[in-house]
């Protein structure tokens, strides 16, 4: 399994890719099996209006709330980058230079990978340190946990007179002013992980990136030719410049010649660039050219010459980066990895509130999408009226239930299944009136693979049917109900919220064994934190005793899962309370599932935390059924229900 380690560029910072290729190539010879991953690509004005994950294009997903699908657009493209290459290590590169928040999206990123981080700065003063510190705090835990160190880069670069570094058309490339930042006497950071000089061939544009960026045209010479500064005067160019004129000289130093204003372009050997701008406008355009790699020869040049800057000792504290049997699982890797298993399992799940809007906008995702086959009960006219006004499209990926002309095929199964219990032909027909129950007579004859319901219906009416006629799995003890928690770094799982009122401490045992299982079962590392009110033995009363119990039980039954209690929350969660709370816990500071003493505190606790963090939350889902059955809360959103759909597809998958 691959360590993934993240560049950060801490503040204004340009040269991430010197840094990441020739980190790449430090440790490739070193004998350390590595590549790079970029997450977002730079974009031309041409390219702006593809629907991909250049800059621009990200900039709008975001404006448009669609920054979820951008992040599992970036999982996927890692995934299908790297799977099965057996890479050691992946340097991903962290964005900067964007129209919109870097350290934000950045820290995403960097939890969906559960990267290591590697911070770069351009300097060593007050200013950088700052900025450091104020980029660390936005990668939250990640950012005390996982951060390695920090990579100075554009050491020695030019500076201008009020001292800021300037790397693009700009300074000699051999000296820089004495211009003091921040009144800094002395270096605010030191000991860095390495430290990657100013090289002005790293950030040369060639005569075609000039004549791009300021929309002029080459007259004459090779495009190609690349310009290390800006001279606005003849009798201050060389021939590391472009001179930026409007009175074209006959003979010149200069590589490239912008000749403005319309003027006649004519300049000898020069590479001749002609535009109708000022001088002034192709001057400050060129001020703020940005610092990236544009073409493949700079690419190579970057290659050869940046290992030079780093060391045995960067390569050791990447090579001693833990490599973890469970990743720290982020909500865009999650749902990433729920869409993937989802797919591939392809199932047909039952909506039987087929004519609810929300239920109706999320089965056309799921059929776009092909998490799942989306099964919607209802009038097919209605249903599709209701699709058209909500400006969605049902595709033929989408099937149909016609309940009143099918109730009647399912009267004397039914009646076979419950006449133990009393019930009459006239009592099925009445039953069957209800599309919960015709939907779990369907699945108990293997025509749907599993059902999910309760966006306008009762936990009790979705679960009832289905415990009445499927059961529970032949090695469950009880049927117990989770919710997978999407918090900004992580994914929690909650039990039991929605089913089980006042379950003994061997109930709570078995539902903390099934919700261990489960969160293996969907990659999550199962750390188990038995919570209440007291941690370990600090306190007394009829829920500790219990939760202490059930600790014990789930110890004696499954020796091999982690669990401890009983524990608060905070000591459950947070590592400074874990170190004083209970000291040597496997799981206090680090859980991932949270089994509650009951069905109000759970239920309470997964509400609060989803409205007030403004989260999604997966669930309820049911554990220890036959055949998957789900529940929504009646408060769903669609994609709460596009989820919950398709961890029904993947259970019914496991199920077979």
């Amino acid at each position: 399994m691959s360590r993934n380690v993240m560049l950060v560029p801490a503040g204004k910072t340009s040269g991430i890719f010197s840094a990441s290729l020739g980190l790449v190539k430090a440790l490739n010879s070193k004998g350390v099996k590595a590549a790079i991953f970029t997450p977002f690509n730079s974009c031309s004005q041409k390219e702006c209006s593809v629907n991909g994950l250049n800059k621009c294009c990200v900039a709008k997903k975001i404006a448009k709330g669609a920054k979820t699908e951008v992040l599992e657009g970036i999982v996927a493209n890692y995934n299908e980058q790297f799977e099965g290459k057996n890479y050691d290590v992946i340097v991903i590169e962290g964005v900067c230079d964007a129209p919109f928040d870097t350290v934000s999206l950045n820290a995403d990123v960097c939890h969906a990978f559960d990267a290591s981080i590697i911070t770069l700065v351009s300097g060593t003063c007050k200013c950088a340190k700052g900025a450091l510190d104020t980029t660390l705090r936005a990668f939250g835990e990640a950012g005390i946990k996982q951060h390695l160190g920090t990579i100075l880069i554009n050491n020695e670069a030019p500076k201008d007179a009020s001292g800021a570094k300037k790397l693009l058309l700009s300074g000699c490339g051999h000296c820089q002013s004495n211009g003091e930042c921040c009144e800094a006497k002395e270096p605010a950071l030191t000991d860095f992980l390495a430290t990657v000089n100013y090289d002005m061939q790293y950030y040369a544009p060639r005569a075609v990136d000039l004549c791009e960026l300021i929309e002029g045209k080459i007259v004459s010479g090779d495009e190609n030719v690349r310009a290390f500064k800006v001279a606005l005067s003849n009798e201050s160019a060389n021939d590391k410049c472009v001179l930026v004129t409007a009175n074209a000289p006959q003979k010149t130093e200069a590589k490239v010649v912008i000749v403005t204003d319309g003027a006649e372009a004519n300049c000898g050997d020069a590479t001749v660039i002609a535009t109708d701008k000022t001088q002034w406008s192709v001057a400050s355009a060129l001020a703020s050219m940005t610092a990236e790699l544009r073409d493949d020869a700079q690419r190579a040049y970057i290659e050869e010459n940046a290992v030079k800057d780093f060391d045995d000792k960067i390569v050791n504290v990447i090579k001693g980066i833990e490599v973890k049997a469970f990743p720290l699982m982020s909500p865009a890797a999650f749902r990433r990895k729920l869409t993937a298993l989802a797919i591939a399992a392809h199932k047909k799940v039952a909506l039987p509130e087929g004519e609810e809007p929300r239920t109706i906008c999320a089965a056309a995702k799921v059929a776009e999408q092909g998490i799942a086959i989306p099964v919607l009960y209802g009038n097919k006219d209605k249903i599709l009226a209701i699709a058209k006004e909500q400006g969605v499209t049902l595709n033929d990926q989408v099937e149909f239930v016609d309940p009143e002309s099918l109730r009647d095929k399912y009267v004397a199964r039914l009646v076979e299944l419950r006449k133990a219990k009393g019930v009459t032909e006239e009592k099925a027909k009445e039953l069957l009136q209800d599309n919960v129950f015709l939907a779990t007579m369907m699945i108990e004859n293997n025509e749907i693979d599993g059902l999910v319901s309760g966006a306008i219906h009762t936990t009790a009416n979705t679960i009832r049917p289905p415990l009445q006629i499927i059961k529970t799995a032949p090695d469950a003890k009880l049927v117990s109900a989770i919710f997978f928690m999407l918090m900004p770094e992580q994914v929690y799982i909650y039990g039991d919220c929605a089913l089980n009122i006042n379950p003994t401490a061997e109930e709570i045992s078995e539902i903390a064994i099934q919700s261990a299982d489960t969160a293996k079962a969907f990659g999550i590392e199962p750390r188990v934190a038995m919570v209440t009110y007291s941690t370990i033995n600090s306190g007394k009363g009829a829920d500790a005793d219990m939760m202490r119990e059930a600790t014990e039980l789930v110890r004696q039954k499954r020796p091999d899962i982690m669990v401890d209690g009983p524990l608060q929350y905070d000591a459950a969660v947070r590592p400074e309370v874990a170190a004083q709370k209970a000291p040597g816990s496997q799981v206090a500071g680090k859980a991932t599932v949270f089994i509650f003493p009951n069905l109000s505190t759970g239920n309470t606790v997964y509400k609060a935390v989803q409205r007030s963090a403004n989260l999604v939350s997966i669930g309820p889902m049911l554990q220890g059924m036959k055949k998957p059955v789900n529940d929504l809360s009646r408060g769903a959103l669609v994609d709460d229900i596009i989820y919950t759909i398709a961890v029904t597809a993947i259970q019914a998958g496991m199920k077979k």
